[in-house]
């Protein structure tokens, strides 16, 4: 059986274990990354890390995303007029649901598809593409 590096590297101290990291990050793309970083998260508990944790959030996001993507699958019509109506905090009166169905009418199928707005959406596909901070550096220019 052969070694790996993750043998030798979950028996090092945490200094060198973080510099091993950040060495790493550099080795992708000259991403430059200060070894303090990595040996401020790896001396965190457990339980810190945790509530930052996005598998956490992950978790907490699937029961919503799931129930979401059911309804949308089962009548997207009620869908997008419920996201609406939360949206715009219409009441469930008849003079406000005449409301909701005279705005939703007015859109096509395709419409709705891009119901989000356009500022969240461009974030959205910069972050995916280019991670947090291009993005953030961007805002400030």
């Amino acid at each position: 059986m052969s070694r790996k590096y993750y043998d030798d590297f979950s028996k090092m101290p945490v200094d060198k274990m973080a510099q091993s990291i950040s060495d790493m990050t550099y080795s992708y793309k000259g991403t430059m990354v200060p070894k303090k970083h990595y040996k401020d998260i790896l001396d965190k508990e457990l339980q810190e890390l945790a509530s930052n944790d996005i598998n956490i959030e992950r978790m907490l996001l699937q029961p919503y995303i799931d129930m979401m993507s059911k309804m949308l699958k089962e009548n997207s019509k009620y869908f997008y007029k419920a996201l609406l109506m939360v949206e715009l905090k219409a009441k469930d009166t008849a003079v406000e649901i005449n409301a909701i169905n005279t705005a939703f009418d007015a859109f096509d199928d395709s419409k709705l598809k891009n119901i989000l707005n356009e500022d969240i959406v461009e974030v959205f596909e910069n972050v995916k593409k280019n991670g947090v901070y291009v993005a953030d550096e961007e805002e400030v220019n």
